[in-house]
C-alpha cells in the first residue's frame, strides 16, 4: 500500500470539494421560478390552516393536492438544474389556477 499523497489525487480532491460546495448560479429566470414556487408554499401553508381549523372539504384537498404537484415539478426541476419551458410552466399554472408572475418571459 502506497503511503506517501499523490499530488494529483489531491488536487482531484480538492476540485470534487469545489464542486460541491459552490452554491449554483441561478439565473433570472429561475429565480422568478423559486420566487413562484416560495408564493405556492404560502399558498399551500393558508390551506393547510384552514383545513387545521375543520374545514378540510374535498375541494379544499384536490386544491392542496394540485399545489403541492406544481411546487414538487418546480422545485424538483430547480434542484436537478433541468430548464422549464415558459409555456409549459404557464400551461401548468393555468391548470392548477395559479398566476404566473408578470415579470415571468414567454
Amino acid at each position: 500500500m502506497n503511503t506517501i499523497p499523490d499530488g494529483n489525487a489531491e488536487q482531484k480532491f480538492q476540485e470534487l470539494l469545489t464542486k460541491l460546495v459552490t452554491l449554483p448560479e441561478w439565473t433570472e429566470k429561475q429565480q422568478l421560478e423559486l420566487e413562484m414556487a416560495r408564493d405556492i408554499s404560502v399558498q399551500m401553508l393558508h390551506i393547510a390552516e384552514v383545513m387545521r381549523d375543520g374545514t378540510a372539504d374535498l375541494e379544499t384537498c384536490l386544491i392542496l393536492l394540485k399545489y403541492a404537484k406544481v411546487l414538487d415539478f418546480v422545485m424538483s426541476s430547480l434542484a436537478t438544474h433541468r430548464d422549464i419551458k415558459p409555456q409549459t410552466l404557464r400551461v401548468i399554472f393555468k391548470l392548477a389556477g395559479l398566476t404566473v408572475d408578470e415579470a415571468y418571459p414567454g
